[in-house]
């Protein structure tokens, strides 16, 4: 499973990296809890090796809304802002 989140990773951190060389002011994508996260709490990781893509292309996480998807599942939308 691994895989899958390193390809998460890689696909967020390459749009987040394009968008900050585009002169995107604003990155926010959306992020789906993984289906193997059945546990009440703790660590996402796939969430955190997300994150972490995004703050090396260059943003800072400005903002944290969660919210619920259509199956009940967690579904996260931070704000990054171009660091300045």
């Amino acid at each position: 499973m691994g895989w899958i989140k390193d390809a998460k990773a890689n696909t967020l951190g390459a749009e987040a990296r394009k968008a900050f060389a585009d002169g995107d002011w604003y990155f926010v994508p959306r992020l789906k809890s993984p289906a193997t996260a059945h546990q009440l709490s703790g660590n996402i990781g796939d969430w955190t090796m997300m994150l972490e893509a995004i703050s090396k292309a260059g943003w800072v996480l400005q903002h944290w809304s969660v919210t619920q998807d259509r199956h009940g599942r967690p579904e996260a939308y931070p704000l990054f802002v171009r660091r300045q």
